[in-house]
């Protein structure tokens, strides 16, 4: 009985110490939208998902302008959502490494003003966002961050490429931290 108490132990420990590795790839573009998360523990594949994240009625051909309205809107609610969850966001990033991060944007707008506006629009949310990474986060990789204009035709593409990993101990502490911090709410709203 002994031995098996201590067996039972040793494995506890082993599974807390343990990494979970998350491999994704997010593909935004004009005939799909897709995201490929994959998630390891030993090299063991344990889960492998491909999401669509494109919506049913989308099916008609949008414009460049209304694909990028559409991801202006995305990106206010994103920073919007930030800002409400700093604190969580903070408690996370700090034991999330990161091993590779690549993240490319290939667009048009068909006019050659307007694709430099949009390039710096598009360099400034990748900066604010790989600062946030930098500040928060453990980077054990040199990102890869490009945008690369196309002025003479209309053309949006992005894709991110990302592993992380984090111990199993790290995230449910992690987990415990967010919930103590933000309990949930003892009544109903109906």
């Amino acid at each position: 009985m002994m031995m098996l108490l201590i067996a039972l132990m040793l494995v506890i420990i082993l599974t807390l110490f343990s990494k979970i590795k998350v491999i994704s790839t997010v593909i935004l573009n004009q005939e799909k939208q897709t995201a490929l998360i994959a998630v390891y523990f030993y090299r063991i594949r344990l889960m492998n998902k491909l999401i669509d994240l494109s919506s049913e009625e989308s099916n008609e051909e949008k414009s460049i302008r209304e694909i990028l309205k559409l991801l202006h809107s995305y990106s206010n609610n994103l920073l919007q959502r930030m800002k409400d969850l700093n604190d969580v966001v903070t408690i996370l990033l700090n034991r999330i490494n990161f091993h590779k991060l690549s993240w490319n944007t290939h667009f048009g707008t068909g006019e050659a003003s307007a694709a430099g506006m949009v390039s710096g629009g598009i360099w400034g949310t990748k900066g604010l966002i790989l600062g946030l990474i930098y500040a928060k986060s453990n980077l054990k990789c040199d990102p890869v961050i490009t945008v690369v204009p196309l002025f003479n035709q209309k053309y949006i593409e992005s894709k991110f490429d990302c592993i992380v990993s984090i111990r199993i101990g790290q995230a449910i502490y992690g987990i415990l931290k967010v919930i103590r911090k933000y309990p949930a709410k003892k009544e109903a709203i109906i």
